[in-house]
């Protein structure tokens, strides 16, 4: 496995690595609450030491961060090399691939996260490792899908390589309780199920990734829920000042106060849209629907759309609850647990026999596919591709 760029090296049996065990905790910490949230002195409450004693092992917190992320990247390495090296037949190869990153993901289940938000924190030189072996761990996994695949399209090979590891990479995402066992069967399960997909062919044209802009006798406060989603995605909550946001909607930084009077405010804002239109879309979908099969139908073809019509929005819903005020943490969480179990409920309904527990485990994987996919700088999908992986997720 390569050495670490941030460190770290061998530990002897037995002795524990102290600086390993604070990176893992921080990384947790900041998928759970966000970097900016987190200080130096609530990783060392949740290490059990004095704030003190982290600056033995860590100048400061950027540090932490960084040496966490390298630890990610020197694991991900392992699973390129060793995939690499390999030997098996296609089948083999592809399954050994697909295991080691299952294996992955549960054992750092509570830092996987930092692949999709805490990562824009990190310097260039350190997210260029972090995002360079994200980016050998597809090309890998879709080389091994193409071995086994041998007339798939190349730029197919990349899309289902990165839909199943964006399945796997669900079990970061949600806190559904379940055995290490079950988590690496369901885990496998989904993603064998979507490298098997067939895809259709691209649509040449692709929708608009964000909302049309406002019209222009629309109020200042809609011009602000419409600009404010863009600027919160790309540098996060504490990155954007009010000013940023009001200048993104085209007025001046005071006059955002006369219509939200913080910064939370107008994000809680953001979100209660979000989760509105989300509502009445998803309603829309599935009221009038003839049966079960008729409605989850309706429901992906509704979320695939959402989420490409409203990326922005959609990805700040997704990444930015903690920095809500905490009554309406509470609410929109609520709200999105709702959500999920609305999909569970359809996928028990139309897959007979189906546990619960794995159900859930497919929607989140399946979720994760369309939030990866649609909302990414670079779409490796259509809508319509997104929607085949989505129900090859959930058949799994």
């Amino acid at each position: 496995m390569a050495g670490s760029a941030s460190g770290s090296t061998a530990v002897p049996a037995g002795r524990v690595d102290r600086k390993s065990q604070l990176a893992k905790i921080a990384a947790e910490l900041f998928c759970a609450r966000g970097y900016y949230t987190v200080g130096l002195g609530d990783i060392a409450m949740e290490a059990g030491i004095t704030g003190p004693a982290i600056y033995k092992h860590f100048r400061n917190k950027q540090a932490i961060l960084a040496y966490a992320a390298g630890e990610i990247s020197e694991a991900i390495e392992g699973i390129v090399a060793a995939a690499r090296e390999s030997t098996g037949t296609a089948a083999q190869r592809l399954d050994a691939v697909v295991g080691e990153c299952v294996r992955l993901v549960i054992e750092r289940r509570r830092s996987v996260p930092l692949y999709q938000w805490e990562s824009r924190y990190l310097e260039p030189t350190e997210h260029a490792r972090f995002t360079g072996a994200l980016a050998a761990l597809v090309d890998v996994l879709a080389d091994a899908c193409g071995r086994a695949r041998p007339r798939l399209p190349a730029a197919d090979r990349t899309t289902l390589a990165s839909a199943a590891l964006s399945a796997i990479a669900s079990f970061g995402t949600h806190r559904t309780q379940v055995s290490a066992r079950v988590a690496e069967a369901e885990l496998r399960a989904v993603a064998t199920a979507v490298l098997a997909t067939g895809l259709p062919p691209r649509l040449e044209r692709q929708p608009s990734r964000s909302e049309p802009a406002p019209g222009e006798f629309v109020s200042r406060r809609e011009r602000l829920l419409v600009a404010a989603p863009r600027p919160f995605r790309e540098r996060g909550f504490h990155g954007v000042t009010m000013e940023d946001l009001g200048a993104a909607a085209g007025i001046s930084g005071s006059s955002v106060y006369r219509h939200f009077a913080s910064k939370a405010d107008l994000l809680a804002a953001v979100y209660y849209r979000a989760a509105d239109r989300l509502a009445a879309a998803t309603s829309a979908a599935v009221d009038d629907a003839s049966d079960p099969g008729e409605a989850l139908r309706r429901l992906v073809d509704s979320y695939v759309g959402f989420a490409f019509q409203h990326s922005d929005m959609a990805a700040v819903y997704l990444s930015e609850s903690e920095n809500l005020p905490e009554a309406d943490r509470h609410a929109l969480r609520k709200a999105q647990r709702e959500h999920v179990e609305q999909w569970v409920r359809l996928v028990v309904a139309v897959h007979e026999g189906r546990n619960t527990t794995h159900a859930r485990l497919a929607v989140h994987a399946a979720l994760n596919i369309v939030h990866d996919l649609s909302m990414g700088r670079r779409r490796l999908a259509d809508a319509d591709q997104i929607k085949h992986l989505v129900f090859a997720a959930l058949a799994s």
